[in-house]
């Protein structure tokens, strides 16, 4: 019924292809992270770049423009989510430590249309997407947004049931062009991924594909909501302006986790793994955060000597609720076998409220001289205040920073081919929440001072160009405490060379190939004590992915797909095992490697694609880690097919 509502809303047209023609490997501009509608390639991601999380380190942008968003951002909002780091950040101001996360925006159409999607997902999952590109006024006034319904289902049995929908209209008058958008998403029944918690030597074995070892009645509701608008503005021939302010909201109404803490294996390896399973029930949270960015540019030069000077302000102002929660446990079972509870009635007490806001003034400038190369340079001056009231005692507590905060960025064209680049980073950036298992959990960690140095090298061919930089970046490390609290026990330090080859090699086989091999390491009290490991959890020492496209004659454009990733061994657990003579424990590396097919086609005047592709092709079972000693299952073979129409 839903499929059939929304074609009915499709008029057929002549229109510049959007949905059909999404690919992110072939948009792609190098392998450093590309995300195109469903479709990603590139070794990076904004929850893992170079070892560490941009978006959790707060840095975000929209078109440019600084934002704070509290969850991910909608499919009907975003034309791609680009990585920017080395030189695809060359052009940013105010280049942040972690690398950028880059939302790109669908722009103002000019010619009506409209775009289905039908996603048939792993084991049974499906989403049904309809974007709408609707011009009202010729080049003045246009109409852009959707709706969208899903069903993620995952290996472990988790499911995820969702809608939203999105409205964003565009208005442009002369030279200024202002953009407000509503963005509206509801989680229900959303049965989360059940934790593993180990602490020993011994990883369990990764339990039975789709059998959910959560309860089936702790379906999890929750918002995920952004509002907004964005300005730019032409004031002069040598004077712009941009900016934006927003609001994100990811607000919980019901919120479970599940935890199976692994109990050491009996003596000789004999018997079944025994873990201690626990559950925690939240009450209802507020998480939201206003955020926003005005920055002017002042465009000089001619003959080659090109600069652009940036001054702006930027703030942001997050408040986060947590505890509260009614721990309970179900007693010892059996690892990887149903244990079926019923429902308690739940008794929360009053929630924890922190407040952080934090604001910069910038001035910053970029030149470029043809032929020669470009500096990028920036200063800000930022303010840091948190608050953080306890709902059980009503015990205050505040941290603040005043720091500088810089950047200097300097390439430098060898040939028409050949480009040298080195810079440094210091940042202010946030370190994410507490993990589920944590006493402190959910709770915002203190904002850091980071600090990056890099380098690398570029050479441009036709159809492509190979990348290859050097970094190291410094920030605090966070683990568990004694009471078992997440805090600051350290440095941690990534040290690495990270490479790309992207490009189209002749008329039909499109490349994108990345891999960063690196050295993380954690210093401080805890390692000199010997209670935290010099290997931080999660953090692989190699990391590879090859992605391919290679179109042949059969129907006019058949394209099979591959890709293959390689993850290095990880530590699992913080902290040294004496079992294993003082080393961490570990998840061994492993490879998948998926396969696909591509077709673009035309039905009349509708232009469309399908893909089918068969990821994890021969069902590698390991585990993902989240945190220190926090695992779950990764995703195990699956086979999708989506359809895309414009119309």
């Amino acid at each position: 019924m839903v499929v059939s509502a929304l074609c009915t809303l499709a008029i057929p047209g002549a229109v510049h292809a959007q949905r059909a023609a999404e690919n992110a490997v072939t948009d792609a501009d190098d392998a450093f992270g590309i995300s195109v509608g469903l479709e990603s390639a590139g070794i990076y991601t904004d929850r893992d770049t170079r070892g560490f999380s941009p978006l959790d380190a707060g840095n975000a942008r929209i078109d440019g423009i600084y934002y704070d968003p509290v969850g991910a951002l909608s499919g009907r909002l975003r034309q791609s989510t680009t990585i920017r780091v080395g030189f695809a950040a060359e052009g940013f101001p105010f280049t942040a430590p972690t690398g950028i996360v880059d939302y790109k925006f669908r722009t103002m159409p000019d010619e009506f249309g409209n775009s289905l999607s039908l996603y048939r997902g792993a084991f049974g999952g499906h989403i049904v997407e309809w974007d709408l590109r609707l011009p009202l006024v010729d080049r003045h006034v246009s109409l852009t947004g959707g709706i969208a319904e899903a069903d993620l289902q995952n290996s472990d049995g988790s499911n995820s049931l969702s809608w939203g929908w999105t409205v964003r209209p565009i208005i442009r008058v002369a030279t200024v062009e202002f953009a407000p958008f509503i963005v509206r998403s509801a989680f229900h029944d959303d049965y989360g991924h059940p934790f593993v918690v180990v602490r020993g030597a011994t990883l369990p074995d990764v339990p039975k594909k789709r059998v959910y070892l959560g309860q089936d009645w702790a379906g999890r509701r929750y918002r995920n909501d952004h509002y907004g608008a964005t300005l730019k503005a032409k004031i002069t021939d040598q004077l712009s302006f941009r900016g934006g302010i927003f609001h994100s909201v990811g607000d919980r109404n019901e919120y479970y986790t599940e935890i199976f803490s692994i109990i050491d294996p009996p003596q000789g390896g004999a018997g079944p793994i025994r873990a201690n399973h626990s559950f925690i029930a939240d009450p209802p949270h507020e998480v939201h955060s206003t955020s926003g960015e005005a920055l002017a540019v002042l465009r000089l030069g001619g003959g080659g000597w090109n600069h652009r000077i940036f001054a702006g302000y930027r703030a942001r102002n997050r408040v986060t609720e947590t505890g509260g929660s009614d721990p309970r446990s179900f007693g010892q079972v059996v690892f990887g076998e149903l244990d079926p509870e019923p429902e308690p009635d739940f008794t929360f007490s009053a929630v924890n409220s922190g407040r952080v806001r934090q604001s910069s003034l910038m001035l910053g400038y970029i030149g470029r001289l043809d032929g020669v190369g470009q500096l990028n340079l920036g200063i800000q001056k930022a303010r840091y205040r948190a608050r953080f009231r306890d709902g059980a005692t009503g015990d205050r507590g505040s941290s603040r920073a005043d720091p500088w905060l810089y950047n200097a960025t300097a390439f430098f064209d060898l040939t028409p081919s050949l480009s040298l680049y080195g810079g440094t980073e210091r940042g202010l950036e946030d370190s994410g929440v507490a993990p589920e298992n944590a006493a402190n959990r959910s709770e915002q960690l203190p904002a850091t001072r980071t600090t990056q140095y890099e380098g690398g090298v570029r050479w441009k061919f036709s159809g492509g160009q190979f990348v290859v930089n050097a970094f190291q970046i410094t920030k605090p490390y966070f683990s568990f405490d004694a009471q078992n609290r997440f805090v600051r026990s350290g440095k941690e330090r990534h040290r690495g060379v990270e490479a790309s080859l992207s490009g189209h090699f002749g008329d039909r086989l499109s490349v994108v190939a990345g891999a960063l091999v690196m050295q993380p390491r954690v210093t401080g009290p805890g390692v000199e004590a010997g209670l935290v490991g010099r290997r931080p959890a999660g953090k692989p020492s190699l990391y590879a992915r090859f992605d391919a496209n290679y179109r042949t004659d059969i129907f006019d454009g058949l394209t099979p797909t591959v890709s293959l990733v390689h993850t290095g061994k990880r530590a699992a657990g913080s902290a040294p095992q004496e079992e294993l003579d003082g080393r961490q424990l570990m998840v061994p590396a492993y490879t998948t490697v998926d396969l696909g097919l591509r077709q673009r086609f035309k039905i009349g005047a509708i232009d469309a694609s399908v893909r089918a592709q068969v990821q994890n092709v021969f069902d590698e079972a390991t585990w993902k880690i989240v945190a220190a000693n926090v695992i779950y299952p990764e995703e195990r073979r699956r086979f999708t097919v989506s359809l895309a129409a414009d119309f």
